[in-house]
């Protein structure tokens, strides 16, 4: 099977991803008052979960990994450290602003709890040795934080598309664009993380690389 159209799709949804961050911090005028209200946790979640997808889209390149697996390793630290910190911080966000009152929480939160379950967990099967299982975890993960960007395509068309654009509306329309993008990036990264697992003895070689 073909990585390219993953990789480039992945890439595109994580650089808009960024950009929506720069976005974010620039604008002056939030469709939720809580940005304004709880500005340190909303930063955190903001600037590391740009962090995140801009140190972690290089770790799915295979040349990275293979060649100089030391600067794979240190960067995937530093990407999910960053991923877990963001994925907290939207949890909080979560609880104490919900653009969409309790359908956020009940929605996204379950995702976001992935995100964080992923990349802990993920770094702990790194250091076991566990490679092969270490990259499906890391695809969960980025799969979900490059969700965002999926939800914003969805969501904007949608606002313009089923009239005026009220601020109920608006809230429904969020929560099941949220619902939609995660729902489809994890999906996606199932079917490719079970086209693309590694047999015993593939594992075996990626030991001995890392390793050495």
């Amino acid at each position: 099977m073909s990585q390219r159209p993953i990789l480039a799709s992945s890439t595109v949804l994580a650089i808009l991803g960024i950009a929506l961050s720069f976005e974010h911090l620039l604008d002056d005028e939030h469709y939720n008052p809580g940005f304004y209200e709880f500005p340190v946790v909303t930063g955190l979640h903001v600037i590391l979960g740009a962090t995140y997808l801009a140190l972690a889209l290089p770790q799915f390149l295979g040349g990275v990994r293979s060649r100089r697996p030391g600067v794979h390793r240190g960067v995937g630290r530093a990407a999910a450290a960053a991923g877990i910190v963001a994925g907290g911080a939207a949890l909080v966000m979560m609880v104490l602003f919900p653009f969409s009152g309790a359908l956020t929480i009940l929605v996204a939160g379950p995702f976001a709890c992935l995100f964080v379950f992923s990349l802990a967990r993920g770094v702990w099967l790194a250091r076991g040795g566990r490679y092969s299982e270490h990259r499906e975890w890391m695809i969960r993960a980025f799969a979900v934080g490059t969700a965002i960007a999926t939800m914003r395509l969805l969501f904007v068309p949608a606002l313009f598309a089923f009239g005026e654009a009220t601020d109920e509306r608006a809230r429904w329309l969020s929560v099941v664009c949220f619902g939609i993008a995660f729902a489809v990036h994890s999906a996606v990264a199932e079917l490719w993380i079970r086209a693309t697992r590694s047999s015993p003895e593939t594992e075996a070689i990626a030991r001995v690389r890392v390793s050495g």
